[in-house]
This record gives C-alpha cells, structure tokens and sequence, in this order.
C-alpha cells in the first residue's frame, strides 16, 4: 500500500488554530490552513528534496499549524506586528514577502507565494542557512537544521523543536 509522505499517520496530528480577529490590511483572507501534503507537493515541485521539504512542514505544523494566513496573537516583540503565514515572517522578512506579494498581486495568504518567497530566500540572503540545511541526510535532521538556521526562533524553543525533530525520520 503506497502512502503518501505527509499523511496523517506519518505526522503528529494538526492542532486546531483559532483564527485571530479580523483580517490583515494586505488582503489577506481566513480560513488557510493547508495540508502537509499541499505543501510538501509544493516544495518538492519547486526542486527542493523530499526529506528537507519534510523538514519544513514539521516546522511549518509547529509555526503556524500549516495556516498560511494566521497572524501571531500575542507577538514576543513588544510593538511588532508579529509573525505572518506558514513560518511566521517577522520584521524585515515580513516586510519584503508583503511587498513580494502585493508585487505579484496575490493576497498574502496565497501557500504559493509563501513558497515561492522561500525558495527566493533560499537561494538569496538565507543561502548560508540553505547550505546548513541542504547538507543533512533526513527529514529529521533537516527540520533541525531549519529551525535552527532558517526560522531561528527563540533559544528556548529553538532548542526543543530541534531535539523533537532530531527524533522523527518521516
């Protein structure tokens, strides 16, 4: 029986995200959760390796519980705007996916341009970390590699996301 590499039983169940209230000023639209196989499809048809594009939805699941349009509730930056999309752009990255998107003339939710935006990023100012992660040998070791070099969340959670990954091979 061929199974399909982000089914259900291969991943920790999604949790539910409530939504936050509203929508952001840039078009975005609600609901957008997605599935680890919309996106895993996305990625290894944009050229990228299926283990490492597993990598990426074990973060995505842990940033945004794979929604493409949530907008972080409560950001740790105190004045910020907070985390957007599948890996929770922040700051300068949110700024220029925004402003890639309204160049595209797509909604900011749209999963496509979110990963398209980080193939670009991939191949241009987060191209050390695209080493770093292209380097690894499997789902698990590539999810570590992401979250510590592409996502670089927090220390603490940095820590514990990696130590999970480093113990699933999807």
């Amino acid at each position: 029986e061929e199974r399909s590499p982000m089914s259900s039983s291969s991943l920790a169940p999604e949790e539910s995200l409530n939504p936050p209230e509203g929508k952001p000023s840039w078009g975005a639209t609600r609901p957008k959760k997605r599935s680890g196989d919309d996106i895993y499809k996305g990625l290894v048809d944009r050229g990228m390796p299926e283990h490492i594009a597993k990598g990426f939805v074990m973060n995505f699941r842990d940033e945004s519980g794979l929604d493409s349009g949530i907008n972080e509730r409560n950001p740790i930056v105190e004045g910020s705007r907070g985390g957007f999309g599948l890996y929770q752009l922040t700051g300068p990255r949110r700024v220029a996916y925004e402003a890639y998107a309204k160049e595209r003339g797509v909604a900011a939710d749209s999963m496509d341009a979110q990963l398209d935006f980080l193939m670009l990023e991939l191949e241009g100012a987060e191209k050390s970390a695209a080493k770093k992660i292209y380097s690894t040998g499997s789902s698990g070791e590539a999810g570590a590699a992401i979250v510590n070099h592409f996502l670089r969340p927090s220390k603490k959670h940095r820590v514990s996301r990696a130590n999970k990954y480093l113990t699933q091979n999807l």
